[in-house]
């Protein structure tokens, strides 16, 4: 019997935590004029007055560390637009056949004792191989990562 595993990485980063939560939820559609040599295209559905909520989908066109292109169409699961906290369930995509289920979680935290705005962003991957030859999925991590802190030094340069 699988079993659920789990990635993660967390990353400090020095931008607006409203605004990173924002352009990685509500705004995601504006990742690939940002970060395109990361991401193709976000597709948004189903919101709610421009907020992301319980079943609004995405369809991601992204390209991971050292890889392909891929598409992967997920759906949010659980949120807490206040905490900046947020699951995307993973529906369908070119990576599920290796995958029974695959979830993306991010937290957005600002640190503590600090006064410059730094904030933890805390990715993290669970998921259930669909057999036990299916490498972890470290290359879409640093993917993510990766856009993490491209997003941070663009809303930085914002600022």
């Amino acid at each position: 019997m699988a079993q659920i595993q789990k990635l993660e990485v967390v990353h400090e980063a020095k931008c607006c935590p409203d605004k990173l939560y924002r352009m990685l939820t509500r705004d995601a559609s504006q990742l690939s004029k940002y970060i395109p040599n990361l991401v193709e295209s976000v597709e948004i559905t189903a919101t709610r007055e421009g907020e992301v909520c319980l079943g609004t989908g995405f369809v991601w066109k992204f390209m991971p560390v050292g890889g392909p292109t891929m598409i992967s169409k997920e759906k949010i699961t659980a949120v807490d637009n206040k905490n900046r906290s947020i699951t995307y369930t993973v529906m369908e995509g070119d990576f599920m056949g290796d995958f029974n289920s695959f979830n993306f979680n991010l937290d957005i935290t600002p640190k503590s004792g600090t006064t410059d705005g730094t904030s933890l962003v805390k990715w993290s991957v669970e998921y259930e191989k669909s057999n036990e030859d299916v490498a972890d999925p470290v290359g879409i991590l640093k993917s993510i990562e990766l856009m993490t802190t491209e997003m941070n030094l663009h809303l930085l340069k914002q600022a």
